[in-house]
């Protein structure tokens, strides 16, 4: 079940705990639409995999560098020209 709230994409709780490839597929689709197309999913996906295997490197808990990931990888996005 996705519900929308303000404009966000509400995933299913039992969801949470899918795999990190699965979670980083849902963050680069949500993080393309939060883009309004401006850049393509693939860039997204590339951005927010970055991410990931930068924070992965220096973490001690991985649970939620999925999330993470999405926000720096969006911040970076941003503010690309």
């Amino acid at each position: 079940m996705v519900d929308e709230l303000k404009g966000h994409e509400v995933r299913d709780p039992r969801r949470l705990h899918a795999p990190v490839e699965v979670q980083l597929d849902q963050a680069a689709e949500e993080l393309t639409r939060r883009l309004a197309g401006r850049i393509g999913y693939q860039d997204v996906r590339e951005a927010v995999t970055d991410a990931y295997q930068r924070l992965a490197r220096q973490a001690k808990v991985h649970r939620f560098l999925p999330i993470l990931a999405a926000r720096s990888a969006q911040n970076r996005l941003q503010a690309t020209p």
